[in-house]
């Protein structure tokens, strides 16, 4: 039978329950299995960490705590800083998206609507800009995109109501 190396016997050993420890701490099993190779990887790279102060059992039990903590600070960081990059949009910006009944009634709105109203209302209504990104892209003040809509809401009986 041939010999197996000491890695190998502490992974075959130790495995299950640094993935049970991990499991009880994130909650997720995927990620629970990365932990598990991470614990292991590192123990291979760095054998000089394992200094023998306390038993295996405890080590692995404390590198696993430190393992899931750190991966639950990265997501928490993460999330964080991709809510910093892409805020969500103030609550009344969100709310002003138009229903599959109300985009129905723009379409047909829009083949009326003169050109500057029509691209308000699409920048607007689907696309969810703000008064000052239209009025950027349609090069003309805040106050015009404003009225632009304003003019929209009483377009005809076909308007949706928003």
């Amino acid at each position: 039978m041939p010999k197996t190396d000491p890695i190998t016997n502490l992974y075959r050993r130790h495995a299950p329950a640094v993935f049970r420890r991990a499991r009880q701490i994130l909650g997720i099993e995927a990620d629970s299995h990365e932990v598990v190779q991470e614990v292991f990887l590192s123990l291979v790279e760095r054998t000089e960490q394992f200094d023998g102060r306390s038993s295996m059992t405890t080590f692995l039990y404390a590198v696993t705590t430190h393992a899931c903590l750190n991966r639950i600070r990265n997501r928490n960081n993460r999330n964080r800083l991709e809510r910093q990059q892409w805020p969500e949009p103030p609550l009344d910006e969100r709310d002003r998206r138009l229903s599959p009944e109300q985009l129905l009634m723009l379409h047909r709105a829009l083949e009326r609507m003169p050109g500057d109203m029509a691209d308000a209302a699409i920048y607007y209504f689907v696309d969810g800009l703000t008064h000052q990104e239209i009025s950027q892209l349609l090069g003309c003040s805040r106050r015009h995109v404003g009225d632009l809509l304003e003019r929209i809401s009483g377009w005809g009986s076909e308007e949706p109501s928003c």
